[in-house]
């Protein structure tokens, strides 16, 4: 029932007050980072490790790149360490290494390489145990404490016109004028790419939060509304929500993009029964009521998607010209409601 809060609350809507969230942690070593290290690094492109790596290079990244492999000078051309203490001081660090090995290594890059972006890729953390959980909060009081950057873990990673730091394929064609897509799902942010590449979708950015310990969908989204700039920037936004655990600053920072000119459409998984065991089951997330999130998108503006397919048609949708003035028509087929 907290969703339905926010609808009450005229004074959240009044207030000019930015938002207690971690929107501010999104650096500019997460987003254009001159170095980034791969650890975990493989010449075998069929795993994370090697897959993150063959993407960086492919996408020519213009940096410094680095490798973590204890078995390996050279990995895929690039020189590798044996060990985190090894590397040179580097921005960006990504993991792809079992949870267990994790923290450790944030601890290293954060205290002794200056590092202040980690993507974790790596899965059994909090969606998966109480152990896991433990593990994931000393990375988060490790990034926290050297105001620093996590996305993740369990994510495919980040991929932008900078850097394409995610370990699936295809590739999109990137444009600064593509859309912008967030998902708390990777397996969904897969899916949606590759269902954009067959219909030409281009993307700006895609954000793989995973489970979103320092990091989740609001904070992007806070992120890319206090810094937009209709000029330069996406005016579309694709939203693959799990866990709405900030349902005022969601309502708030969709409201604002969309008044600045912006579209945004969105999927809300786990609204039923069936999807609150899928959703749990990737990222630990709480199902919200279905009218709830019907409400709050409504009101914040937000065009309501039931499936990713869907998803994608309506970015492409949305790349269109708007229609004006009277000489059109809307057919439909029958029992279909517009």
């Amino acid at each position: 029932m907290h969703i339905f809060a926010f609808l009450c609350r005229k004074e959240y809507i009044c207030s000019h007050v930015k938002h207690k969230s971690a929107y501010y942690m999104i650096t500019s070593q997460l987003l254009r980072p001159e170095s980034i290290v791969v650890v975990g690094a493989s010449n075998n492109v069929h795993k994370p490790g090697g897959a993150i790596l063959r993407n960086l290079i492919s996408g020519g990244f213009r940096g410094a790149l680095r490798a973590v492999n204890p078995k390996e000078k050279e990995v895929q051309g690039v020189t590798a360490f044996a060990d985190v203490k090894d590397v040179p001081d580097t921005e960006l660090a990504i993991l792809a290494i079992p949870a267990a090995m994790c923290p450790e290594a944030v601890e290293v890059l954060a205290n002794e390489k200056k590092t202040k972006a980690f993507i974790v890729l790596s899965a059994g953390f909090g969606e998966e145990t109480h152990e896991g959980a433990l593990l994931e909060q000393q990375i988060l009081d490790t990034v926290n404490r050297h105001k620093a950057s996590l996305i993740g873990p369990n994510c495919i990673g980040l991929l932008n016109t900078w850097h394409h730091s995610v370990f699936s394929q295809p590739i999109p064609n990137l444009d600064p004028k593509g859309v912008d897509l967030i998902s708390s799902s990777g397996a969904t942010a897969v899916f949606i790419l590759e269902s954009a590449v067959t219909k030409g979708l281009q993307f700006n950015s895609v954000w793989s939060v995973g489970n979103g310990k320092q990091i989740g969908v609001e904070d992007v989204l806070q992120f890319m509304d206090e810094h937009f700039d209709a000029e330069k920037d996406s005016h579309i936004k694709l939203l693959y929500i799990e866990n709405i655990k900030d349902p005022d600053r969601l309502l708030f920072h969709a409201s604002s993009l969309i008044r600045k000119g912006c579209k945004i459409a969105a999927i809300k998984a786990g609204s039923s029964e069936s999807g609150s065991r899928a959703a749990s089951s990737h990222t630990g997330a709480i199902a919200s009521s279905d009218s709830a999130v019907e409400a709050l998108f409504r009101k914040a503006g937000i065009v309501r998607c039931f499936s990713r397919e869907e998803l994608t048609t309506v970015g492409c949708v949305f790349t269109l010209p708007d229609l004006k003035g009277k000489n059109f028509a809307i057919i439909l087929m029958p029992e279909v409601r517009a």
